[in-house]
């Protein structure tokens, strides 16, 4: 029978197993943002009057929306680990 202990353990690591695949999600759509965004402002033509100016904001928002995200998801995976191993210590 398993203790509650390792069906703690395995809880834990099952979660910081899937916040580390989201994050991972997370920061491939960061990649792809920032991409666009870069498209985005080399395709603009201030000469001919060609200006993305509401596409590059919208994009800039949304990387920086992916960043937070991206950033809690590490933050408690990295509280997870260290409270799976403050854990073991006992």
């Amino acid at each position: 029978m398993n203790s509650p202990r390792k069906l703690e353990n395995e809880s834990v690591s099952r979660e910081i197993e899937t916040l580390t695949g989201e994050m991972q999600d997370l920061l491939k759509q960061k990649d792809l943002c920032l991409r666009r965004k870069k498209d985005l402002m080399a395709a603009e033509d201030p000469g001919r009057g060609i200006y993305y100016h509401q596409q590059i904001h919208a994009l800039q928002m949304e990387y920086l929306r992916l960043d937070v995200e991206a950033e809690t998801k590490r933050k408690k995976t990295n509280r997870l680990r260290l409270g799976f191993e403050h854990t073991e210590e006992r």
